[in-house]
């Protein structure tokens, strides 16, 4: 503070000789040395300042990256979410087209939950009683068949899987007509059999489809969906192994064919 008033008196003095004029110069040739040992002392003192001012600045800044990075992944994960679906109704509606399922007699709704276990046997679908589901209607997707209805409620229906040890379809081959019978292999969470065929004709690549009838009648499976490729056939056991169309350990969307729809779909088609 000392140091602050005489130079400022010093500087208030007449810049001309005499006695002020040298005594201000005399002041400043004085204190120059220490104004300059002040300013080199205070250097370093600046420079972490200014230091600690960057990386404040820089930390804002990576927050700012982080959050602005973490919004384009969501905004991504949510556009390829809603392609994805777009793709699967897409495929649904081509299949609807393929099988003349009438405008509004399907119910297409989304799966919840997934069976607890390995075996992926049952799914939950957001649907239920109040959007017309019922019990034992058929389950599609857009690459096939899926299950059957067997729990329902007001809001949420539980389907059973065609790979579930419990589900058998009435079956033929595409390509050949030939009849059958689906069922789940023993022991396999995706693996389906082509059992009973009544004949040899079929092919490696082939594939099965709904029947639409049983020996005793008309299936409550509707004709001609698709169910499963045949994979492998084993002539000396004549097991021929079929790998489903339907990805039932990856289901999102899924439509609901009921029975009373079908029934109406076959009269119109009939008419």
């Amino acid at each position: 503070m000392t140091l602050s008033v005489i130079l400022l008196s010093a500087s208030l003095g007449s810049s001309s000789g005499g006695l002020p004029g040298r005594l201000q110069s005399g002041f400043l040739d004085l204190f120059a040395p220490v104004k300059d040992g002040v300013s080199v002392l205070l250097t370093p003192v600046r420079d972490v300042v200014n230091g600690i001012n960057d990386v404040v600045h820089a930390t804002t800044q990576r927050d700012e990256y982080r959050a602005e990075n973490r919004r384009l992944l969501a905004q991504n994960a949510s556009l390829q979410a809603d392609r994805r679906q777009y793709l699967q109704l897409r495929k649904l509606f081509t299949l609807d087209t393929r099988l003349a399922v009438p405008t509004g007699a399907a119910v297409t709704a989304q799966v919840t939950g997934e069976s607890p276990s390995i075996w992926y046997s049952h799914v939950m679908i957001g649907a239920g009683t109040s959007s017309g589901v019922h019990l034992g209607d058929v389950v599609i997707d857009g690459d096939g068949l899926v299950g059957r209805i067997t729990t329902v409620a007001s809001d949420a229906a539980e389907v059973t899987l065609l790979t579930d040890s419990s589900s058998a379809v009435a079956a033929r081959d595409a390509r050949t007509g030939t009849w059958g019978i689906v069922e789940p292999a023993a022991g396999s969470t995706d693996q389906l059999l082509f059992e009973f065929p009544s004949s040899t004709m079929i092919a490696v690549g082939d594939l099965i489809v709904t029947a639409g009838t049983t020996t005793q009648g008309t299936s409550l499976f509707p004709p001609d969906i698709p169910i499963a490729r045949v994979a492998s056939i084993d002539p000396a056991s004549s097991t021929i192994s079929l790998t489903p169309n339907a990805n039932v350990k990856q289901l999102e969307d899924v439509q609901v064919l009921g029975a009373h729809r079908q029934t109406a779909r076959t009269a119109a088609a009939a008419g």
